[in-house]
């Protein structure tokens, strides 16, 4: 009877604790920012790279950071079907355009978008422009 006991407390236990697993990843917003957490922890090495060359600087300081905006560049396909699809790379991948927005960098706490591309033959992204928005111009970002 002891084993029984022991083998229905332990299925329970283990229901119980997929419950808020299972409703925890169902959730489109939880997962959303997620897999924006993971996509900048990928970054990470980028960011600070380029903060780094536009600050002139060997340490960087970000209060936060957030995807403000993901594009996949399109093309025609063919003029009389009027259709734009989009663009992909020669070994199967996809091209995106980032612009990732950040919070109180540097000294002068100024924010700043650095907008990536990652449409080289390794699919690496790397910077291709940015903007410092400093003074009355800045937005706050939600960390």
């Amino acid at each position: 009877m002891k084993i029984k006991q022991c083998v229905l407390l332990v299925v329970l236990m283990s229901v119980l604790f997929s419950i808020p697993t299972l409703s925890f990843a169902s959730n489109p917003d939880v997962r959303e920012k997620q897999l924006e957490e993971a996509l900048l922890q990928q970054l990470h090495s980028n960011i600070t790279g380029a903060l780094k060359s536009i600050y002139k600087t060997e340490y960087v300081m970000i209060g936060c950071t957030e995807i403000s905006n993901i594009q996949q560049p399109e093309a025609m396909r063919d003029q009389s079907e009027k259709r734009s699809v989009n663009v992909d790379a020669m070994n199967g991948g996809k091209y995106f355009e980032l612009t990732i927005s950040l919070c109180r960098v540097g000294p002068k706490e100024d924010n700043v978008e650095l907008y990536f591309k990652n449409d080289t033959a390794g699919a690496n992204y790397y910077l291709v422009d940015y903007k410092i928005i400093t003074g009355e111009n800045s937005q706050k970002l939600t960390e």
